[in-house]
């Protein structure tokens, strides 16, 4: 039964591109004229055809709760987008960053505030990063919260002291 829990798996559209797996690597979808209703002249074939036609059903169901189940337990994880915009001042998470100084617990856990320049593709976004950082400037989301400003009337915080990053500063 397996290779036709294969081909029920092969054959089903993906979430994510809509197409069949077959189709994504071959270009064509397989034949399938086996699976049309026909005139049975031997009652075996009607028998067969219709147990080949349960199997592919309980797999496609099995595969369906499956994908359910997956998804189920990755929205318990997942966080929901932040509401960011072009122009936002963003904090930049620290865990991916390496700095010169002795050991990660003296680093600080949030660079920033930095700019967002640009909405990249799904859930990534360019932010406005010194030069001399030597760093990428494109980021996740999830390495990225929103920049607080204080709530209290007169209060300016200066900004933080550039901090050097896998270089010196310049």
């Amino acid at each position: 039964m397996l290779p036709l829990a294969e081909y029920a798996y092969n054959n089903s559209k993906a979430g994510a591109h809509k197409l069949t797996l077959f189709f994504a690597n071959y270009g064509f979808h397989p034949q399938t004229e086996w699976m049309k209703e026909r005139e049975a002249q031997n009652p075996g074939a009607t028998m067969y055809t219709h147990w080949m036609k349960t199997v592919q059903e309980n797999t496609r169901t099995t595969l369906e709760q499956t994908r359910e189940a997956m998804k189920k337990y990755y929205d318990q994880r997942a966080t929901p987008q932040p509401d960011i915009e072009i122009g936002d001042l963003i904090m930049l998470n620290a865990k991916n960053i390496k700095s010169k100084r002795p050991t990660r617990k003296f680093t600080t856990r949030l660079y920033g505030p930095f700019k967002v320049l640009e909405k990249k593709v799904n859930r990534a976004l360019t932010l406005d990063i010194p030069a001399y950082w030597k760093i990428q400037t494109v980021f996740n989301v999830s390495l990225l919260e929103p920049y607080n400003v204080s709530d209290r009337p007169n209060r300016e915080q200066p900004p933080p002291e550039p901090e050097d990053i896998e270089g010196d500063l310049k």
